[in-house]
């Protein structure tokens, strides 16, 4: 049973980025049906469509998680011949109406062919109410019960009568790649999910703050990023680990602890920005919600982007934590995330909701921190799977 594959943005590009991009979502659906065991997938591009075939009905719900994928519709095929069109139209309403339902034909006529879409929806529509007479089946074509789909395409017609909503967004790994501080809490997930929802390769980057945080924050990240890493439709999805431990201790003796916060996240802001240069990336993504915390106030987040020379993305600055929970349970995040662990130590009871550039730079350049951020970004490792 094929599987038909619809996108939406996609089919707004260039005709060169149109293809390329088709040509990406056709390799990671295969990549990705294969990863789950369908060794004998095959995904061809048509027109408007990508054509799935050597796969489960089933397996539309695998498909229709991977980035650029609007709709994953399980369909049956028959050749574009009218009668063999309309056949299938009934063997598939027949599979699908139940007593007293309501139905529609919606066709789409592709190519050159000796009839139109509404022909077909006639032809169709009236043999499907025939084969269903006795069921007290009607037309309604405002608000269904059943729609049946028919699609028919060059040489080939396919039928269906439900389809899976996809992610959408953009093929993973089309618009370059970032560096994803992944705390493993809530709303680093759902960032790093949003980022490459938008096609951005991702490196997730925990900052390891032992220490001062106790294993259970670790084991969480980890559990978190497993979970992340079936979106991602490549090789090579890894976390990877920076020492933040000695950056720390050196926070510590800070002559002015309310800006430990601050402090902390632009040392991460460095040691990301680094690691960006060793990967090529070209930009930092965070999990920073505006308001949420003292170090996410506007006056903060300006301090924290003079400390890097890149963009810092932050995919869900605009939305409240009930927003980016809900996100995260749509995403499967939320029970993974949400548990409390034992997170960092020395939080001060008071910290700073504004500070100044002058004011920051003068405290690190007290306790030697640009120059340690650099020692760190040189011991990141890539943490093993599992």
């Amino acid at each position: 049973m094929p599987i038909l594959v619809a996108y939406n943005e996609i089919a707004l590009k260039s005709r060169y980025v149109r293809a390329t991009l088709e040509r990406r979502l056709a390799n990671q659906i295969e990549y990705v049906l294969k990863r789950e065991g369908h060794g004998e997938v095959r995904a061809r591009r048509q027109f408007g469509r990508i054509i799935v075939s050597g796969a489960p009905a089933e397996a539309a719900k695998i498909v229709a998680n991977i980035f650029g994928v609007v709709h994953a519709i399980p369909a049956k095929q028959s050749s574009s011949e009218i009668d063999d069109v309309i056949a299938l139209a009934v063997e598939v309403a027949n599979a699908s109406l139940k007593l007293g339902s309501t139905f529609a034909v919606r066709p789409k006529v592709v190519g050159e062919q000796p009839y139109g879409s509404r022909d077909l929806a006639i032809k169709a529509g009236s043999a499907i109410n025939d084969a269903q007479k006795n069921k007290g089946v009607k037309v309604n074509l405002t608000s269904p019960d059943v729609t049946i789909g028919i699609e028919v395409r060059d040489r080939d017609a396919y039928a269906y009568s439900g389809k899976v909503d996809g992610v959408g967004g953009l093929p993973y790994g089309s618009q370059g790649r970032a560096v994803s501080l992944f705390s493993g809490g809530i709303d680093s997930p759902v960032a790093t999910w949003l980022i490459m929802k938008r096609g951005v390769e991702t490196l997730p980057l925990f900052m390891d703050q032992t220490p001062y945080v106790g294993e259970s924050y670790l084991i969480r990240a980890k559990e978190a990023f497993t979970w992340m890493s079936r979106y991602a439709p490549s090789e090579g999805f890894s976390l990877y680990s920076a020492p933040m431990g000695p950056v720390m201790e050196r926070i510590l003796d800070s002559p002015e602890p309310r800006f430990t916060c601050v402090l902390c996240k632009r040392s991460m802001y460095r040691i990301a920005e680094e690691f960006c240069r060793h990967k090529e990336a070209k930009a930092i993504v965070t999990g920073e919600s505006m308001g949420q915390v003292a170090s996410q106030t506007l006056d903060n987040l300006f301090v924290l982007d003079s400390a890097v020379n890149i963009p810092v993305l932050r995919p869900i600055i605009g939305l409240d934590k009930v927003e980016i929970e809900d996100k995260a349970r749509i995403i499967g995040t939320y029970s993974l995330t949400a548990h409390k662990v034992e997170g960092c130590k020395v939080v001060p009871s008071t910290p700073a909701t504004t500070s100044r550039v002058e004011k920051i730079e003068k405290i690190e350049a007290f306790l030697g921190l640009v120059d340690l951020c650099g020692e760190v970004a040189k011991k990141i490792e890539r943490l093993p799977s599992g």
